[in-house]
């Protein structure tokens, strides 16, 4: 019979004595052991790996490896992951030691009966983190039964509580695995959220609790299994993507659609010029418009979709396909090839096994050192990712004619490490010249170039390499892919760049999941844009609009209107540009190379793991959005089924969104770098820029969010595919606003039918979830419509933005450095506030009124997390000032908020200051909270312009000898990670008082 390790350990007893004679632990041992369990400052200070000699912990041990020590097996068989960075036995038997010690107090406390409850409680209480309601009491389920002053705030309090708790316990605790963590912050929240506290009156603590282990052990599932018996696909035809042929298409079908408050609403937003795609929508020119709506994902509808008609799939969201679907699939499971490399025999990191796989993927997908592991890694990225790719690419034309199927790959599959070919450019022209020199001369008589004498062909081969050089180090054109010779004239015009790997391979990026990164988001984008538009540059497109402006300049009455048509073209093209080569992952390439740009990555990412470790805390809001865009009955019908319901149907929709690409936030970390403006398709660099971004990449997984986006985001999706089916089904009895909602998505009735006829072969429907089965179906139009109908109603619902929702002065570096984390703001004025006022506006008001409680609760607990019970207080008896910081952390009012803001901390009057007049605040000196810890330069000109000035302040008083509180403070703002939860309390209520106790 196996051994149940599910179960805690007995205490040891005596042969031949029962084991309700045991001895009771005794009371300092139970009280230990709940110290060391239940307390975040216990658990930290007994974690032997967090104070050992980290050198002797970390030091790698060829000759040793963890998964073949039999000492070890049955540990490794229970948790594999967690012996991915053991190098050395010294490190695994310091594991080993802190598992055992756990299970040890665990099964203390678990013996001690009522003594271990007792115990556990009073850990909980002496833990900092019980300033935060919900924290310790309520541990019988991670969501808890708990009350509070604010009508939404029960599951969310027992959520925010446990959230910051768990982290600290997680990272400490070899036995708390992240899906606890992941649970207490996803499970909690969502409940509690969604019903809020009107809940509490129906459902008893008992039953509350069972509820809320339902959801813990729902989304404890690690995976879907493979219900179906998945087989190869096998495609029977091919039909061009996008909806059936629509009617000749006027300018205002493809305007602004809905009642005049949107309207209005968005042409404000198009004057303020604040959001370039809401621009073009005001375009005087049809073909721009139409051009707009088939490349950007528009989260606005136009009047033809409010009238049920569509355009199609857009371009953006048909890449995401491939830029996260197909490349979060190869990562897990690369990652999971490298686990299991590691128990046979392999001791390299991660970054080695990766670089491996590269190497091997430009030698025929083999491994040149007999690796299997690292073949099969490098096989699964060739079928996964590079292969379904090239195939449509050469299927529609895309790639040159002298490249063949057999070699494409290549050519396109390569990433140049930009750095060293600037660093050691001679080196790479002198290979690139001999290169090209012998091509020349294997041409026949009388194809080769024009030249007078050596002279001018050695002339001709240097503007051959100059031209070469320029457009792999991003100072050429943006829109010529790296493997073709960028030169118009003489016989290598727009040939291939074909040199032999082991030529250039120095100057190559090795690193598979780099040239994953970048080549699903390029080739992904050509392939797309190239079906859409006939050519990926969109050539044609462009000299459509020119001869249309033309055309409506010959029209003009007066000089006046012919000017501003003038300046209307050039600002179309300029934005519909700089829109196709976002999505290509090329915009503004030769800037991105220069020292500002490194300066400026630099300085956000630095911004990025010092401030936003409570980022999982502020987006509880979230969880209204499938109010606003689903309505209230069907969120309390649908959401928590979503979780809770274990159906066929439920599992294979669940794994359905991971393969099209709309979960994938555990993974990727998407969101979160476009929230923080960190998403750079050449963030490879130098060692320093790779520091920082494995540094974000730690910190991201640290904060929570990205498994609190997969959870929301999970629900959106099944939410988002039952929806869709239940219209596709049934088309002629859907509603004027359903067939609205699936123009909107890019579906119309022939589409609509399509994937009817697809889910009545493969589908299945349970209890009123739809499993569309994607992966079965033989119509692969109706797939990437599907997908990309899936992806942008999860992007809107959970706010993820696109490429059109922040100006283009927001894309330069000073743009970023002073708008760091504002996108978020600017991306819910359409995609919130403009968007619910064309859908059902009381959905929008419901929205409102839900995410201004979360808000509020939001508001409350940042205050509580940092020690500041003052200011915590001062909001519950201040109604007006709590009312407008739970409206203004909504994100509802976005921009009105972040101007009025700016202006209160300039000591202007705003917003809050307006709503403490109207509620007769009594105190009426309190403002935002979010702005709380920023100084005027800083409200002004971002985060960066704070770090700069706290950085001088720290210089000079230690130049100076008397560091003061103020610079006290500015040390504590520039720690890494001082805002995630637990270490934000720790600081705040311990350290920060102590170090400014000392500086006085």
């Amino acid at each position: 019979m196996p051994f149940d390790r599910s179960r805690p350990l007995s205490t040891a007893g005596a042969v031949g004595v029962a084991a309700f004679d045991a001895p009771e632990p005794s009371f300092l041992e139970t009280v230990g052991a709940a110290f060391r369990q239940e307390n975040l400052i216990g658990s930290a200070l007994t974690n032997a790996n967090l104070w050992g000699d980290q050198a002797s912990l970390t030091k790698v041990d060829p000759t040793y490896n963890v998964y073949q020590d039999p000492d070890f097996a049955d540990l490794i068989k229970e948790a594999p992951d967690q012996w991915d960075e053991v190098y050395n036995r010294t490190a695994a038997d310091a594991k080993r030691a802190q598992i055992e010690k756990e299970r040890k107090d665990r099964a203390t406390l678990a013996a001690s009966g009522w003594t271990g409850v007792g115990a556990s409680f009073v850990a909980g209480i002496a833990d900092p983190t019980i300033l935060l309601p919900g924290g310790a009491l309520a541990r019988t389920g991670k969501v808890g039964f708990n009350a509070f002053r604010s009508a939404a705030s029960v599951g969310a309090m027992a959520a925010a509580g446990t959230a910051v708790q768990e982290a600290g316990l997680q990272a400490t605790q070899e036995e708390r695995t992240a899906t606890e963590s992941a649970i207490a912050i996803g499970g909690s929240a969502i409940l509690g959220g969604l019903i809020g506290a009107g809940a509490s009156k129906f459902l008893s603590t008992g039953e509350w609790t069972r509820v809320s282990k339902q959801i813990e052990s729902d989304l404890a599932e690690e995976g879907v299994e493979d219900v179906v018996g998945m087989t190869d696909t096998i495609v029977k035809r091919m039909q061009s993507a996008g909806a059936a042929a629509v009617d000749e298409i006027k300018l205002d079908d493809l305007g602004v659609g809905g009642p005049k408050a949107a309207q209005i609403v968005a042409r404000a937003t198009a004057a303020a010029r604040i959001n370039p795609g809401i621009e073009t929508m005001f375009s005087p020119s049809v073909k721009v418009r139409e051009t707009y709506a088939r490349m950007v994902d528009n989260p606005v509808y136009t009047t033809m979709q409010m009238e049920g008609r569509s355009l199609g799939a857009d371009v953006e969201n048909l890449v995401k396909q491939y830029q996260r679907g197909a490349l979060a699939q190869w990562l897990e499971s690369s990652r999971n090839i490298y686990r299991e490399a590691r128990k046979a025999g392999y001791t390299g990191s991660k970054t080695e096994f990766y670089q491996a796989v590269a190497k091997a993927g430009r030698r025929g997908d083999v491994d040149p050192g007999g690796n299997e592991f690292v073949t099969r890694a490098a096989q699964e990225a060739r079928s996964t990712v590079f292969n379904p790719l090239l195939e449509r690419a050469q299927r529609i034309g895309l790639l040159p004619e002298d490249v063949k199927v057999s070699t494409a790959a290549s050519y396109v599959t390569r990433l140049w490490n930009r750095q060293k070919l600037i660093g050691e450019e001679e080196r790479f022209r002198k290979i690139a010249r001999q290169y090209f020199a012998e091509q020349i001369a294997k041409l026949p008589e009388g194809k080769g170039p024009d030249a007078i004498n050596d002279d001018d062909l050695k002339d001709y081969i240097e503007d051959v390499v100059t031209s070469v050089f320029n457009n792999l180090t991003g100072k050429g054109l943006a829109d010529v892919p790296d493997w073709l010779v960028p030169v118009k004239r003489g016989p290598l015009k727009e040939r291939t760049f074909n040199i032999p790997d082991e030529l250039v391979e120095e100057f190559l990026e090795n690193d598979m999941e780099a040239v994953l990164r970048r080549y699903t988001r390029t080739m992904g984008a050509e392939v797309e844009l190239a079906d859409k538009f006939g050519r990926a540059d969109m050539k044609p497109q462009f000299e459509e609009i020119a001869n249309e402006y033309n055309d409506l300049r010959k029209n003009a009455k007066t000089d006046d209107e012919r000017q501003r048509l003038h300046k209307a073209e050039a600002r179309d093209l300029k934005n519909l540009q700089a829109f196709r080569d976002m999505i290509r992952g090329t915009y503004r390439a030769a800037d991105e190379a220069s020292d500002w740009s490194k300066i400026t990555r630099a300085a956000l990412t630095w911004n990025y793991i010092r401030l936003l470790g409570g980022v999982t805390l502020a987006s509880l809001t979230d969880a209204s959005r499938f109010v606003a865009v689903h309505g209230v009955r069907a969120t309390m019908r649908e959401a928590l089924p979503a979780l809770t319901k274990g159906v066929k149907a439920a599992k294979i929709s669940r794994a359905d969104a991971k393969a099209l690409g709309a979960v994938t936030e555990r993974v990727l970390q998407s969101r979160l770098a476009s929230l923080t403006d960190l998403n750079d398709p050449y963030a490879y660099g130098s060692r320093f820029e790779r520091f920082l971004s494995n540094a974000s990449n730690v910190f991201s997984r640290a904060t929570g969010l990205g498994w609190w986006n997969d959870t929301l985001k999970t629900v959106a999706s099944v939410m988002t595919q039952n929806r869709m089916m239940r219209n596709a089904l049934d088309w002629h009895g859907a509603d004027k606003t359903e067939r609205a909602y699936m123009a909107y998505l890019g579906i119309n009735e022939d589409m609509a039918e399509r994937i009817a006829a697809q889910f009545r072969k493969y589908g299945v429907e349970e209890e009123g979830v739809y499993g569309a089965n994607v992966s079965q179906w033989d119509d692969q139009a109706a797939v990437r419509a599907w997908g990309a109908a899936l992806n942008k109603d999860v992007d809107r619902t959970i706010i993820t933005k696109g490429v059109t929702d922040t100006p283009l002065w927001m894309k330069t570096n000073w743009g970023k450095l002073i708008f760091q984390f504002k996108s978020f703001g600017l991306a819910s004025n359409q995609r919130v506030l403009i968007a619910g006022l064309q859908e059902r506006p009381h959905r929008l008001a419901e929205m409102m009124v839900m995410s201004s409680a979360l808000g509020m609760l939001i508001g409350y607990l940042k205050y509580v997390e940092r020690g500041d019970m003052d200011e915590a207080n001062k909001l519950l008896d201040n109604p007006g000032l709590w009312i407008a910081e739970g409206l203004d952390r909504s994100g509802v009012l976005a921009i009105p908020f972040e101007i009025s803001n700016t202006a209160e901390k300039l000591g202007l009057p705003g917003i809050v200051t307006a709503a403490q007049a109207v509620a007769g605040d009594e105190d009426r000196g309190g403002g935002a909270s979010r702005y709380a810890s920023r100084g005027k330069l800083g409200a002004v000109l971002g985060p960066s312009s704070g770090l700069f000035e706290d950085l001088a302040m720290i210089a000079q008083q230690l130049s100076e000898g008397d560091l003061k509180k103020s610079g006290a403070n500015a040390i504590i703002r520039q720690v890494p990670g001082a805002t995630l939860p637990g270490i934000r309390t720790a600081i705040h209520v311990g350290v920060k008082p102590a170090l400014q106790e000392a500086v006085q």
